[in-house]
């Protein structure tokens, strides 16, 4: 009977598909959300991975919660964080993920599951996104292997297993799904695809505003151009599309006025409306280097405590996207083409530092510090490209062709998803752990730069908070500042502690009495049941109460603020606006080639054999290849790892070894920089904390052209360091812009953290000097060539220039160097009226900081001499002569041979430099 119902049913054209079919409208949506498991199972652990930012986010899920719990609805300070002075990290840094996270905290879930719960979502969500965005201008096919290079994009499995910032993952998460509803609605300008814009907008403003900032880069021109292309057909349709587009955006922002309001109003109020003075540094310090944008990271080393993922976008995405943009250059979709090309080509100017002039123009973005945070976008539009390449097959390999493609994206993303950081958690997570944390990581209220401290203090305080312990149970408590009571006995006869924000005091005179809390507008306190003022102490900002003698009651309750409530109102009434919308959708008819019917779809088979691939190979993956194996990846021994390419085994102190270096370069020019990677292994139990001093020195080394100096050996805590596993870091050094041509070597220390004292080696120094020689390729300032003097076949003098200064006589040389050759002194010799030597100082030529033997052709060597001063010194000899036997070299000028091999030249100040 089953038979004959199946030769039945295919006889008259039934698919058991179909039943699918109803449910899946698009089979590539559906293999687009399983492509990212391979890589999200491997992140499921026993807590969350011990990634950067991964604990402060965690801490920040966990307080979500508290306050949700509590009854606040839309929580903004959180009372115990800065050491219990309380923080407003929730009004200025968005806090979409963490209330996500709350939210799953009320059901529940512990934070550290609600991180992974939520990375593993933002993963998702951003494949199907960049499919759903490639769909716009590619076929199916093709968009699924742009949602697969987005999925294991190198910046994206670093932003997941190193970065760990959950909110930074999100927001990329958003960014291709605003690109998609921007497209939609210049695209089909409707009430609902109004939403298609607005909704993504807002999603990324509440989770990231570095994210959003660089987005919005991107997004200014692609709001004004888009609209017109697709009007091209039709300019009347151009007002329509734009004022829809820009409704869109007013509606994301409304939103998320909630949070943007608040934002805008009381930054001023906030450590962070102040621009640090290292800003600009530090954003130097991190731009990326050419080669280091498309390059393929290498595979983990299990046994590397530091190993660190590259910021990249991988050499399989670049060598797709190249082929995709050939590809779309062959189908004449020039414009998409040249849209996607302009959009990379200006992400990469941004990830190099010649763009700084535009990074220090335009407000805020500077202190993005991180020029990698455009890799985010630029994986995007990279994605859409890929993608693209895809096209240059015949219809009928195109399937073949996606299977290739997805194989090789995850044959290159594959030795990045084996990580070696351990996961960490928390039993029993309390407001203490967090307290905790900022003393032991100095991230005071879970951020880096203490950028939301309230500036009504003059100075930073960093006590530790009172009573800990009593914040396990009650983390809501706002007391009074324990060096208070102290200062006021015996005014202050009794205090007590009635709830979290109630204290009862007795007191013998009027006080005013400072809280352990710092004052932000929204406080508001109540003595005895009645409204009482409050304001700030000069010193630390912190609460104060004026207080008449007696016994009273205090309350004190954050309420928030007058910009605050005026944002929820907006974001209430957007919603509104938002189902109002949906609801009474008109549409516009599209203007523009629409996309043909056959590529509307995903084979069924083809997306359903994907997605049944990919959770196949998810599970052998997580269940065999992982625990069993070390494919895609290396563990070396703890003496000898695999990436290093010179031996050391130096030992500092015997309690670290430098077990050897990697390096890769031996010239770096003015303004560039040069990587060393050092290997260090602990040589017993560390009980202290040490750190690396790296230099790149002079041959005398007297002097440091470029030094890195991270707090601790590859970036973590040197306690506890097991003597087991060793720990890479490289080190970049950046050489001055205005260098000069001269060769030096690198120079390696530890440093003790609390004494400053280097450790020794076996031998008694203090450093080691790697041996590499360093060039520094400088052809040197531009000289005014106003002397003609050849010294042998070395060198030809150019220009001098002799004065006095303070209690010398300084010569400066520009010597113009011939050729390599043999390694001379300089004689500098002052002679009097009657050309007598009265003073003298011979010396090594440029300091001995460039031997003459290592010049290179063509080079300006300024190289400066002094001779104590003397009124008799009318004149000053110059000349080269070797060290051994004190032959001079031979001198011409202007071809004839000079008496005696020396130059002699008055004293007088001259304009060397051009």
């Amino acid at each position: 009977m089953i038979r004959r119902f199946a030769r039945n049913s295919l006889a008259v054209g039934f698919n058991p598909l179909s039943f699918v079919s109803v449910r899946v409208a698009d089979y590539g949506l559906l293999a687009a959300a399983v492509l990212p498991l391979i890589g999200i199972l491997p992140t499921i652990g026993d807590g969350v991975i011990k990634s950067a930012d991964a604990p402060l986010h965690t801490h920040r899920i966990f307080a979500m919660t508290v306050l949700l719990r509590s009854g606040i609805l839309w929580p903004r300070w959180a009372p115990w964080f800065h050491l219990g002075y309380g923080y407003p990290v929730f009004n200025f840094y968005p806090p979409g993920v963490f209330y996500l996270g709350g939210l799953l905290g009320l059901l529940g879930i512990p934070a550290t599951t609600a991180f992974t719960l939520i990375a593993a979502l933002a993963w998702v969500l951003g494949s199907v996104g960049a499919y759903k965005l490639a769909r716009q201008v590619l076929p199916p096919s093709a968009s699924l292997l742009a949602a697969m290079l987005w999925s294991y994009a190198p910046s994206r499995l670093y932003e997941v297993w190193h970065q760990g910032s959950l909110p930074q993952m999100m927001s990329g998460a958003w960014v291709p799904w605003v690109f998609w509803g921007l497209v939609l609605l210049a695209r089909q300008p409707t009430r609902r695809h109004l939403l298609a814009l607005a909704l993504p907008l807002a999603g990324m403003v509440l989770t990231h505003q570095p994210v959003t900032l660089v987005t919005g880069l991107f997004l200014a021109p692609a709001m004004l151009l888009i609209p017109v292309w697709l009007s091209r057909h039709d300019w009347k349709t151009l007002p329509v599309r734009w004022l829809y587009v820009v409704g869109g955006m007013l509606l994301g922002a409304g939103l998320a006025s909630i949070f943007l309001i608040p934002l805008v109003a009381e930054l001023p109020y906030v450590a962070g409306s102040q621009d640090p003075p290292d800003t600009i540094p530090y954003l130097i310090s991190n731009f990326l280097q050419p080669f280091e944008i498309f390059a393929q990271p290498l595979p983990v080393d299990l046994t590397d405590l530091r190993f660190e993922l590259p910021a990249t976008l991988g050499l399989v995405g670049g060598a797709l996207g190249v082929l995709g943009l050939i590809a779309l250059v062959r189908r004449q979709q020039y414009v998409v083409a040249l849209a996607l090309f302009v959009a990379m080509a200006f992400m990469v100017f941004m990830l190099l530092e010649v763009s700084l002039p535009v990074w220090e123009r335009i407000p805020f973005l500077a202190q993005l510090r991180f020029p990698a945070r455009l890799l985010r976008v630029g994986a995007v539009f990279l994605a859409v490209l890929g993608g693209a390449s895809i096209l240059l097959l015949p219809r009928r390999w195109q399937s073949a062709g996606l299977m290739l493609g997805l194989v090789s994206v995850l044959a290159a993303a594959l030795p990045l998803v084996y990580p070696n950081q351990v996961f960490v958690n928390w039993d029993n997570l309390s407001a203490l752990d967090e307290i905790n944390m900022e003393l032991a990581e100095h991230n005071w209220g879970t951020t880096s730069y203490d950028e939301f401290d309230p500036v009504w203090g003059e100075r930073v305080p960093l006590d530790r908070a009172p009573d800990p312990e009593e914040y396990v149970h009650n983390p809501l408590r706002v007391v009074i500042r324990r060096n208070e009571i102290n200062k006021l006995y015996p005014i202050l006869q009794d205090w007590e502690e009635l709830d979290a924000a109630t204290t009862r005091v007795v007191v013998t005179e009027p006080v005013a009495l400072k809280f352990h809390q710092y004052y932000y507008p929204g406080w508001t306190a109540t003595l005895d049941g009645q409204p009482v003022d409050l304001y700030p102490e000069p010193e630390f900002g912190l609460i104060t109460v004026d207080v008449p003698a007696g016994e009273h009651v205090i309350s004190l309750h954050y309420i928030g603020t007058s910009a605050q409530a005026i944002g929820a109102i907006v974001t209430l009434l957007s919603i509104g606006l938002s189902i109002v919308l949906y609801a009474t959708d008109k549409r516009v008819q599209p203007v523009g080639k629409p996309i043909p019917s056959s590529d509307k779809r995903l084979n069924p088979q083809v997306g359903l054999a994907i997605a049944a691939g990919v959770i196949a190979f998810a599970l052998v993956n997580t269940l065999y290849i992982t625990p069993h194996t070390l494919w895609f990846r290396h563990q070396s021994p703890a003496d000898a790892p695999v990436y290093m390419e010179t031996p050391l085994r130096q030992s500092f102190g015997d309690t670290f070894e430098l077990l050897g270096y990697t390096l890769k370069q031996d010239s770096v020019a003015p303004g560039g920089v040069l990587n060393v990677t050092l290997f260090w292994r602990a040589e017993r139990e560390i009980d202290r904390e040490y750190r690396p001093v790296v230099q790149l020195v002079n041959l005398p080394v007297t002097e440091a052209w470029a030094a890195s100096e991270p707090f601790f050996p590859g970036g973590g805590r040197t306690i506890g360091y097991p003597t087991d596993r060793f720990a890479s870091e490289v080190h970049s050094l950046r050489v001055p812009a205005a260098a000069l041509p001269y060769v030096g070597r690198i120079s390696v220390q530890m440093l003790d953290v609390g004494t400053g004292e280097p450790l020794r080696l076996p031998d008694g120094a203090d450093r080691v000097i790697l041996d590499p020689l360093i060039r520094i390729a400088s052809a040197g300032p531009s000289v005014n060539r106003l002397l003609d003097y050849r010294l042998g076949d070395a060198a030809e003098l150019w220009c001098a220039s002799i004065y006095p200064e303070g209690e010398q006589l300084v010569v400066d040389l520009y010597w113009h160097s011939l050729a390599a050759g043999q390694d001379v002194v300089a004689f500098i010799h002052g002679l009097d009226a009657d050309g007598n030597l009265v003073e003298q100082n011979d010396g090594p030529l440029l300091d001995g900081n460039y031997p003459p033997s290592l010049w290179l052709p063509g080079q300006n060597l300024p190289d400066r001499h002094t001779l104590p001063f003397n009124p008799d010194v009318t004149s000053v000899a110059v000349g080269l002569y070797a060290p051994g036997d004190g032959a001079r070299l031979t001198v011409a000028h202007g071809g004839q041979p000079v008496p005696d091999n020396r130059i002699v030249l008055p004293v007088a100040r001259a304009s060397c430099l051009s």
